[in-house]
């Protein structure tokens, strides 16, 4: 039987749309590659966000009071990425949905996804529960003093929920409301539930699809904008985390963030580079993809900064577009491969401080409780705080407890953040070859067609 007039507009269009994005992700890349080419080392953009990271830590060791009055600098340039997040990330998910026009295929990148993504946060959990074990990082630290435990009772209560409670407010309670909170996970689920409805209308959906494509230029064209920005807002963040922490301050915990390093530095280059090997693709030539994103990553501490970029360029490298948009942005609610090395260490350390033994049968109930707490933690600094509170107090152990990483929770996070970026970045990258959605030409031909924001 042969295809309907609708089948033949619609196959029609998405091959328009493709064509369009094609010219698009050249021409744009392009003038990056002129851009780039003409442009003073010291006018690139990653160099300028590492120099003002740098001047940050500078300033924040020689003078410290007035370093810790620069935090809204820092503060002001997550607020204003965070701003864009919502709407692109709605925008690229319906798109994506969209153009690929048949919900077995979205079906499938989710189920493939999904099973990368519980592995990935099996892996990283047994991992760091081996570890703990070994080092003992909480052996012989004192306990948090009495204003230490009344902070972070404070802050632990503003920020748990319970299991029940999580799973319920996935589901915003209305189209607005999940926008207005900036709740990533509502804006998915809105998202894939209108591109579902989108690929329901066929043919009568064409306007809305092309209406979506001109407004995610619009978007990325205001990131852009943002991540101008990008080098005030390292120096701000920067500077606060040093004035107000030191170096002095973390001796006491030092071993803590060494390992909770060392052991994402390995899960990094061993595990996710022996992975990106087994695809083809070599680790080091994914990081040179990324490198001005996850410059601005280590300057503010939130991998949430790296969604639009990751967005742009990995489609742009040869990452089918529809996995990117599912992958990417579910990856930051289900794949935190930072939060997941780092929870176990953080939970075991506190029971060591304070001598709760932990045994067999005990460890694998935490080990079912951070399963779920894992998927919790939000993008940005402080978002794995609350995760962790809710496992310490799902597993009782003292909350007080709590209070010790208060003061390194800006180091930990820093590290969780990159490690989030580029596990994120390698699940879209290893769901588009199993699913078949890779184009090893574009991937060879990154440096020019990988859209670069430039200042």
């Amino acid at each position: 039987m042969p295809p309907s007039d609708d089948k033949i507009r619609e196959g029609n269009w998405e091959m328009h749309l493709d064509a369009t994005h094609d010219r698009l992700v050249a021409g744009h890349g392009e003038a990056a590659q002129r851009r780039e080419a003409g442009t003073p080392f010291w006018r690139k953009p990653y160099v300028l966000v590492v120099a003002g990271a740098a001047l940050g830590a500078l300033v924040g060791a020689a003078a410290p009071e007035a370093a810790v009055a620069l935090k809204p600098l820092g503060d002001i340039f997550i607020a204003l990425i965070k701003m864009t997040i919502a709407p692109l990330i709605f925008l690229v998910v319906v798109a994506g949905i969209a153009q690929v026009g048949d919900m077995r295929t979205v079906g499938r990148i989710g189920l493939k996804a999904f099973v990368y993504f519980e592995g990935a946060t099996t892996f990283c959990l047994l991992i760091s529960l081996a570890v703990v074990q070994l080092v003992r990082p909480g052996a012989g630290v004192a306990p948090a003093t009495a204003s230490q435990a009344q902070a972070s009772a404070k802050f632990a209560d503003a920020h748990m929920q319970s299991l029940s409670a999580y799973l319920t407010h996935m589901v915003p309670e209305s189209f607005v409301g999940a926008f207005a909170g900036g709740e990533v996970i509502q804006v998915l689920i809105l998202a894939v539930i209108t591109g579902i409805g989108l690929v329901t209308l066929g043919a009568r959906g064409e306007p809305i699809r092309a209406g979506i494509e001109r407004l995610t230029a619009l978007v990325f064209s205001v990131v852009h904008v943002v991540v101008m920005l990008a080098p005030i807002g390292a120096f701000g963040a920067m500077a606060f985390t040093v004035g107000k922490f030191g170096t002095a301050t973390l001796w006491a915990l030092g071993l803590l963030v060494l390992t909770a390093w060392a052991m994402m530095a390995f899960f990094v280059f061993g595990v996710l580079g022996l992975v990106l090997r087994l695809v083809g693709i070599r680790l080091f030539d994914l990081l040179r993809l990324l490198r001005t994103e996850l410059v601005v990553v280590f300057g503010t501490s939130s991998s949430e900064t790296a969604i639009p970029g990751m967005m742009e360029k990995l489609p742009a490298a040869g990452v089918g577009r529809a996995v990117t948009g599912l992958v990417i942005p579910s990856g930051y609610s289900f794949n935190l491969d930072g939060v997941a090395l780092t929870l176990p260490l953080s939970v075991l350390f506190i029971a060591q401080v304070y001598g709760v033994p932990m045994g067999f049968e005990q460890q694998l109930a935490l080990f079912v409780v951070m399963l779920f707490t894992s998927k919790g933690a939000a993008g940005v600094t402080g978002g794995a705080f609350a995760a962790l509170a809710a496992t310490v107090v799902a597993s009782g152990l003292p909350p007080e407890g709590l209070a010790l990483l208060l003061g390194i929770d800006r180091f930990m996070s820093l590290g969780r953040a990159l490690t989030n970026t580029i596990g994120n970045a390698v699940a879209a990258i290893v769901v588009a070859r199993w699913d078949g959605a890779f184009d090893a030409k574009a991937w060879s031909a990154r440096e020019t067609a990988a859209i670069a924001p430039t200042f």
